[in-house]
């Protein structure tokens, strides 16, 4: 019996395999527009429809709609009743809470990882810490910022807490979005792999103290070169990094 005769036999079978093409195409788009929106190819405070999506993507409207319901979930869009979505805005005020944040998680799970990683995650953390990358290059700058990520977590993982861990990946994520619009890897190629070298020689040490001070300053150094970037940027107006609260007259 061929395939589709069989499925016209069994209507529920045919429907599960509905089901399930749909599923996956609605975890491609969330991917893709994720993707989209980390990387600021769709920017900060830019308008977005379902129609746009489809036509840019080849994916169809029920799972890009579902898509979109994932990404308002994860504060990353918000609908806009009657005119699709808006991919959210980043004040000034969320970038001083997205870097504290930071250094009060990172800094506690390194704290705690110190004389706690497994000898074979040092030698993942340090062939992490080798990966390069070429300005301007797409595929190597994907590269290096895969493993940016690997790192911290892998770091926050060692310190024993799963929620300490989880708080840490999620503030990454959310972080990912602030450094590219910055360019940093522009500007911190040197600083960054040196750093975590050095967070490595304090975790394998066991010196807690040192290695919530080097995440501290990794995280210092970041936040001033991001607000640095925002600011002399000619497209501050044009990416929608807004005040948090609105700006008294002189």
């Amino acid at each position: 019996m061929k395939s589709e005769e069989y499925l016209e036999t069994q209507p529920e079978v045919a429907i599960a395999l509905k089901k399930l093409a749909t599923s996956s195409q609605s975890e491609v788009a969330y991917t893709e527009l994720k993707r989209r929106i980390i990387r600021c190819e769709l920017e900060p405070g830019q308008r977005i429809t379902e129609a746009q999506l489809v036509s840019e993507t080849g994916i169809g409207k029920t799972p890009i709609r579902e898509a979109l319901t994932r990404l308002a979930q994860e504060g990353l869009v918000s609908s806009i009743r009657g005119h699709g979505y808006e991919v959210t805005p980043i004040t000034l005020g969320d970038l001083q809470d997205l870097f504290t944040y930071r250094i009060i998680v990172e800094g506690t799970a390194a704290q705690l990882a110190a004389g706690h990683v497994k000898a074979a995650d040092l030698q993942r953390l340090d062939e992490l810490c080798q990966v390069h990358y070429n300005v301007g290059d797409v595929e190597s700058e994907e590269n290096y910022w895969r493993a940016n990520f690997d790192f911290h977590v892998m770091v926050a993982e060692a310190s024993g807490n799963r929620r300490l861990a989880a708080a840490v990946r999620q503030v990454l994520e959310e972080s990912e979005r602030v450094l590219h619009l910055s360019n940093i890897l522009k500007t911190r190629r040197a600083e960054l792999s040196s750093e975590h070298e050095g967070l490595v020689e304090a975790l394998i040490a066991g010196d807690g103290e040192t290695a919530h001070k080097m995440v501290v300053q990794h995280i210092t150094a970041s936040q001033q070169l991001v607000l640095e970037a925002l600011v002399r940027s000619p497209s501050l107006h044009n990416i929608n990094i807004v005040p948090s609260k609105p700006i008294s007259p002189a």
